[in-house]
């Protein structure tokens, strides 16, 4: 049986005397599309911070690809290959949509400082070779026409998918989308539903992704892990969820769920 690639290990988040998560493990494999859902409140979003590093746990520990990553700075965790979206849409509205992608992919062009202020042929190569994938990402996120665009020109919709155009330049091993839906119409959430779930086979990515539109959670989905008052009261398959009491009562009971 292969590693995990994600190992949460009872992780805690304590905010004075307020516990926003309470011993919370999981694991996600290589190949696997895993959400974290439950009610308003639950801890989604802290346990998204807590994994990717913009806060460090209170206690635990976290593990991408058997090593430890509690301490490390956002970037560093990027380039290790962890990387994650906002719920706000996170891009830089003056620049072209391009140039958007182009420093997503940054963080892992492998280009010196010297190279690239003397403009070495290595450099030129590395940045062409960038570009060329950043422009395929474009594509694939039927984004290319809008290259040479300002981003904050993009419908919000573009916008939303700019931010994963984003992401991916970074060359993720484990993409983290958190709310990549919201404020997205019905037609609009499912064709961003369909993206993810292409985007996980072309770019042979695992996905974890906070979401509270139950339809997509259900159908995109390999496993589901719940949080509600920042513990985890369940862990399982879609149909295990769906059936789950505890899961029912504390927030499918709220919601319709498909």
């Amino acid at each position: 049986m292969s590693a995990a690639l994600l190992e949460v290990d009872a992780i805690s988040r304590r905010f004075g005397g307020l516990n926003a998560l309470k011993d919370v493990s999981f694991s996600i494999k290589t190949g696997e599309i895993v959400g974290l859902i439950g009610p308003n409140g639950a801890g989604k979003t802290t346990c998204f911070n807590v994994v990717s590093g913009v806060m460090s746990p209170s206690s635990g520990a976290i593990r991408f690809e058997q090593r430890s990553i509690v301490g490390k700075k956002p970037s560093a965790i990027v380039s290790e290959g962890l990387v994650r979206t906002f719920q706000a849409t996170t891009i830089f509205p003056d620049a072209t949509v391009i140039e958007n992608v182009m420093r997503g992919a940054f963080a892992t062009t492998p280009v010196s400082m010297l190279g690239s202020i003397f403009n070495t042929r290595a450099a030129r190569t590395a940045l062409s070779a960038t570009r060329s994938r950043c422009e395929l990402l474009l594509e694939r996120l039927s984004l290319l026409q809008f290259r040479q665009r300002r981003a904050g020109e993009l419908s919000y919709g573009g916008q939303r998918r700019l931010g994963v155009a984003i992401a991916l330049a970074a060359r993720p091993k484990l993409l983290m989308l958190d709310e990549p839906v919201a404020g997205l119409n019905p037609e609009e959430a499912a064709d961003f539903g369909r993206l993810i779930k292409e985007l996980h086979k072309t770019e042979n990515i695992s996905v974890l992704l906070v979401e509270h539109h139950m339809r997509l959670v259900m159908g995109l989905c390999d496993r589901l892990v719940v949080l509600d008052h920042g513990e985890k009261i369940a862990e399982g398959v879609p149909a295990e969820i769906r059936a789950n009491r505890s899961v029912i009562q504390a927030y499918l009971g709220a919601e319709e769920a498909a």
